[in-house]
């Protein structure tokens, strides 16, 4: 750790920080992962023979890490942002004991990357954003006018059982944004028709235009799941939503909108942050702008079920597109300037089923809303809730992670060695294991 400003002492969730380099445009880091005491020491290490940059990884109850990276680059060249071709399980060392390629999977006869983020589910299996490379007549037919390339991507969610002993898996269920749409431009299309009227779909062209890439039109950046519900949330990055889809439906009711545990298949069960998408608001209304790191409470935490969303508050002030590695991008991210903000909401639910109020766009209270003036995260980031009540946030951009408490007083500020997508903390029973 390069540098620790210890604010309030009395205040600090006495654990150990997870820290795993990644940077969504320097896309040539080692994605390594490390745990640091809490005076900065690195007292365990999981290296790897991936690269690839903007994703995370997460620790698992053995000690090993699920995480994604890049073999082979020929594979995801021309693909959007944070691409990567290989998901693994590794041992406590970083060893794979387990891998997939993205090459090997046969999804609907085309070919797809994993992106940006995953996660683990309780049986072990793991649900992964995925990009869905489709023909630009696939594409047509589904009234999806998306750009002018020989490909369009259509962003998904894949869930995956490994089998480690035989080094196999089997795709079990899987979401695809396509099956979704809404769209007014072709009235010879299936999905046509009035985008303020089903607010439950999604707008295949909002916004108008998104350059540079026309093709790229949902850029999910975040997946977490709740256990209790059996319900996703992911993390729009142009839309400036986050989207609530049930998992509780089999592989062909997530492609409809009928059946599973809330009737609605695979149609959106909540949405939240920018009503514009769906016609039933404006500009003024958002209240997200390219957020990262949607994820619930976990049982058991302070504020448990709400949702913690990472507000970017940004734009993108000519910095996409970087391409000449990891200090071109960097020095380019850090010439933004803004105000990040971390909100907390508890969206209304009504016996089961998420509220669409008198003005027909979703609702949800907010129950946490913290910022600061010296805090600005222009890409990526995260917020996650700690045991003590206290959130650990994540500014990639700037390799820094903060601690803060209810209150909004920032307890404790991290200067690492390398960005972040988001970072954790475990109480020294959960990794006493490692620590040996």
């Amino acid at each position: 750790m390069e540098e620790i400003d210890l604010a309030l002492p009395g205040e600090l969730y006495q654990g150990y920080l997870f820290w795993h380099q990644a940077d969504e445009l320097a896309t040539d880091v080692v994605n390594y992962a490390m745990l640091l005491d809490t005076e900065g020491k690195v007292v365990h290490r999981w290296d790897t023979d991936l690269n690839g940059g903007g994703h995370t990884s997460y620790l698992l109850n053995a000690g090993g890490l699920l995480r994604t990276g890049i073999r082979d680059r020929r594979y995801v060249a021309g693909q959007p942002v944070a691409a990567t071709d290989t998901l693994q399980i590794t041992d406590k060392t970083g060893k794979a004991v387990w891998e997939l390629s993205a090459e090997d999977l046969d999804f609907n006869g085309n070919k797809i990357t994993f992106h940006h983020d995953l996660s683990p589910l309780p049986d072990g299996n793991i649900l992964v954003l995925i990009y869905e490379e489709i023909s630009p007549e696939a594409a047509a037919a589904a009234g999806w006018t998306a750009g002018e390339g020989k490909t369009v991507w259509s962003d998904g969610v894949l869930e995956i059982k490994p089998d480690l002993e035989k080094n196999s898996y089997e795709i079990v269920w899987y979401w695809r944004f396509v099956d979704h749409m809404i769209q007014d431009r072709d009235a010879g299309a299936a999905n046509y028709g009035t985008v303020a009227d089903h607010p439950r779909k999604i707008d295949g062209h909002f916004p108008s235009s998104y350059a540079p890439m026309n093709a790229v039109r949902q850029h999910l950046n975040a997946i977490d799941y709740h256990p209790g519900l059996d319900q996703i949330v992911v993390s729009s990055f142009i839309y400036n939503e986050i989207w609530v889809i049930d998992h509780g439906t089999t592989v062909e009711q997530a492609a409809g909108s009928t059946g599973g545990r809330r009737g609605r298949g695979g149609d959106l069960l909540f949405r939240y942050g920018n009503p514009a998408t769906y016609e039933r608001g404006s500009e003024n209304d958002r209240l997200f702008q390219h957020q990262h790191d949607a994820n619930w409470v976990d049982a058991g935490l302070p504020g448990a079920g709400n949702i913690l969303v990472f507000n970017n508050n940004t734009g993108l002030g000519g910095v996409t597109g970087v391409s000449g590695g990891a200090a071109e991008a960097a020095a380019a991210q850090e010439q933004l300037k803004g105000n990040s903000n971390v909100q907390e909401i508890s969206p209304a639910v009504d016996e089961g089923r998420y509220v669409v109020g008198e003005a027909g766009t979703f609702e949800a209270k907010r129950i946490w809303f913290w910022e600061h003036e010296d805090f600005f995260a222009p890409f990526q980031g995260g917020a996650r809730r700690l045991p003590n009540g206290n959130t650990l946030l994540t500014d990639t951009v700037g390799r820094r992670v903060w601690e803060v408490a209810p209150d909004g007083g920032v307890v404790v500020r991290y200067k690492g060695p390398a960005p972040a997508f988001k970072a954790f903390k475990y109480a020294a029973e959960q990794v006493a294991d490692l620590l040996e």
